[in-house]
């Protein structure tokens, strides 16, 4: 390579441009002369940059907006996939299951038994059998007129003690269920049903009142009554989200969520030094609930739903949707960029997934099934459903 003047290129004519250039030495195919290439002027290196940062900025505008599809698309996968799940776990642990769409998140729970006494045997300690944890018959007697087979017998001297393990803890929700049969004429003061001193407790006040404590927080039935010489099935749970009471598996009492402190007490049934249960008991069940993974939902994704006042998916046992908080099928739908996704529940608990481009057809549409914003229920103080 050798650095040919500038004057000498003119004169020849064989380079029109303004600077000095570095010219091959060697010739073209179809000339004897040595041949030179041009450089890149500024402004065209400006131009190409220009068009390099058009076609960037638009394809970031279209890469946060594929993103943001993506990130509603995993919700609602999310949400379908959390129902599908607690919808197994209940089937497979024969207790309830539900999934809390609560300030831009989804979160399934699961009901675990932990303790379930048929109070069918008894050996020459006191012992019932029971799945998980035995119970002690502290002077209980067993009889033939329980609701199914035998019962326990209880009367103002006698209790029966299923432990102070920590399975009955229930800090972050519990379930409390049994079979009663007042031998009482009347209420006339307080008899407890369940009671872990310090923590939770269920019993029956004067007048038949129902009353369940979980933490700082008593709820009472404010208008169903016990009724004396029957069997009922009682309930009393809680969670974070609502506290419920249940007569007959109806919902006669609820407030807002708790959650009751750690206590080394054990768990009585029948017992408390203010007042112990007259009558017989059968079939007691003690349920812990435990948190799955959580799942957030996008900002920019609304929620809507026909779940009000409740902000939760309720499953039975059998997998179906739980007829004490759901009265039909349910949808959720979530909406982002005028492109709506939607779950729909049947009763069965099968779940249906549709999406919807057109947000304003469909709702025109459907103007007679309005959906609300999903919100977090927060009853009063007391409320009767």
């Amino acid at each position: 390579m050798r650095l040919i003047p500038y004057r000498r290129l003119l004169k020849e004519n064989r380079c029109h441009t303004a600077p000095p250039l570095i010219c091959s030495q060697q010739p073209a195919a179809n000339s004897q002369q040595p041949f030179c290439t041009r450089g890149i002027t500024m402004i065209e290196m400006l131009v190409v940059f220009a068009i390099m940062a058009l076609m960037l900025a638009l394809s970031a505008g279209t890469y946060v907006s594929i993103e943001r599809s993506n990130k509603a698309q995993a919700a609602v996968s999310a949400f379908d996939v959390a129902l599908r799940q607690a919808r197994n776990a209940a089937v497979s642990a024969n207790a309830p299951a539900f999934v809390v769409i609560d300030d831009h998140r989804i979160v399934p729970w699961v009901y675990k038994t932990v303790g379930l006494w048929h109070f069918e045997d008894r050996d020459s300690y006191g012992r019932s059998s029971g799945a998980f944890h035995e119970a002690v018959m502290r002077g209980a007697e067993l009889v033939n007129e329980g609701k199914i087979g035998k019962a326990a017998k209880l009367n103002p001297k006698s209790w029966i003690d299923v432990g102070s393990s920590p399975d009955f803890d229930l800090e972050d929700g519990g379930f409390l269920e049994i079979y009663v049969r007042s031998g009482v004429h009347k209420f006339s003061s307080e008899q407890f049903i369940f009671q872990k001193q310090g923590a939770y407790s269920f019993s029956v006040g004067a007048g038949g009142v129902l009353s369940g404590n979980a933490g700082n927080h008593t709820l009472k039935t404010p208008t169903y009554r016990l009724t004396p010489g029957r069997w009922t099935k009682l309930a009393f749970a809680w969670d974070r989200l609502a506290t419920r009471i249940f007569a007959d598996d109806a919902v006669v009492a609820i407030g807002p969520g708790s959650a009751p402190a750690l206590s080394d007490h054990p768990l009585l049934i029948g017992h408390s030094e203010s007042g112990s249960f007259i009558g017989l008991v059968d079939e007691a069940r003690v349920m812990t609930v435990s948190a799955g993974r959580e799942v957030p939902i996008p900002l920019q994704c609304t929620v809507t739903s026909n779940l009000a006042p409740w902000s939760a998916v309720y499953f039975d046992s059998d997998g179906s949707l739980d007829m004490r908080y759901h009265a039909g099928p349910l949808s959720v739908t979530f909406t982002q960029n005028g492109k709506a996704r939607s779950v729909n529940i049947s009763m069965l608990g099968q779940t249906v997934r549709t999406e919807v481009v057109d947000v304003k057809s469909e709702t025109e549409e459907r103007a007679d099934e309005p959906l609300t914003a999903v919100k977090p229920f927060k009853p009063g103080k007391e409320d009767n459903r």
